[in-house]
């Protein structure tokens, strides 16, 4: 039971650190903001690595069986890169490639969930 405590308090962490880095990606970069739309949401993605990684901390705590391990872990990147490209797409604007992305990142997210699902039963 502790260790779910802790586990999920890393998670929580982790979700919070990426949500803030989404958001302002400046507080560890120092390069400049780049005029292109496309690219300045893009500097945003990989920050939902971490929102993704403290999902699974949220919601997952055995290794096995490893294939629920797999598809959880899958599933909860795919869906913390695609918050970060939400915000990056309310805060420096949206692009018609951005979109694309996310409806992209949606069709493949379908069968991660379909088998996070069929594994948990």
């Amino acid at each position: 039971m502790e260790d779910r405590i802790l586990i999920r308090g890393l998670g929580f962490i982790l979700l919070l650190i990426g949500l803030v880095l989404s958001a302002n990606p400046e507080l560890v970069s120092n390069k400049p903001i780049p005029d292109d739309t496309f690219n300045a949401v893009e500097r945003r993605i990989w920050w939902g690595l971490f929102i993704g990684a403290g999902l699974l901390l949220q919601f997952h705590f055995q290794l096995t069986p490893w294939q629920a391990t797999v598809s959880a872990t899958l599933t909860s990147l795919l869906i913390g890169l695609l918050i970060a490209r939400l915000i990056g797409i309310v805060l420096d604007g949206s692009v018609p490639k951005q979109w694309v992305n996310v409806a992209i990142e949606l069709v493949m997210l379908v069968p991660l969930v379909w088998w996070a699902i069929k594994t948990r039963s």
